[in-house]
């Protein structure tokens, strides 16, 4: 046998005696590189991230035809309103067609009947009647703003003049 070294410590494994202190590592600054390898995604949070958009565009079509729905259920409902309001409306006329007033001033109105004893005299030249109470008004050759337009524009010409 070779004789070996002689030991300046014990062996870690010999009975009491305590292990040697480590000294700490020294605090070495990151450099860039090792900052930009720790911001890369992993696999898993980028598969994490694939299962979320999966589930998102599986959720995308019904919330589509969700909202289509609803859209034509707020179109139904304002359809059954309106209907409501011509319901009133025609409930109201049936009353009014109970009231033999109200059906004589209508067959005196719209069907030209008159009450026995009284005159009709219908007018066959309506033209003419127009003309004679529209004569008090003046007649324009345009539309009014028209006339206004031309009027400013004609205001800016003499004042570009002078």
């Amino acid at each position: 046998m070779v004789p070996s070294k002689p030991r300046r410590s014990a062996p870690k494994s010999a009975p009491g005696k305590a292990s040697p202190r480590r000294r700490p590592k020294p605090v070495v600054e990151a450099d860039e590189a090792a900052e930009v390898r720790g911001r890369r995604m992993s696999w898993r949070t980028g598969m994490f991230l694939l299962v979320i958009a999966i589930v998102l565009f599986a959720f995308l079509s019904p919330l589509n035809s969700a909202l289509k729905q609803a859209q034509q259920i707020a179109a139904l409902n304002n359809e059954i309103e309106t209907t409501k309001s011509e319901v009133k409306s025609l409930e109201q006329k049936n009353e009014n067609l109970k009231d033999p007033d109200y059906i004589k001033r209508k067959a005196r109105a719209d069907q030209y009947y008159v009450e026995k004893g009284k005159n009709a005299v219908i007018v066959t030249n309506q033209e003419a009647v127009d003309e004679d109470s529209k004569s008090d008004e003046p007649v324009r050759k345009q539309a009014w703003y028209l006339e206004l337009l031309e009027s400013i524009q004609e205001v800016g010409n003499t004042v570009e003049k002078n």
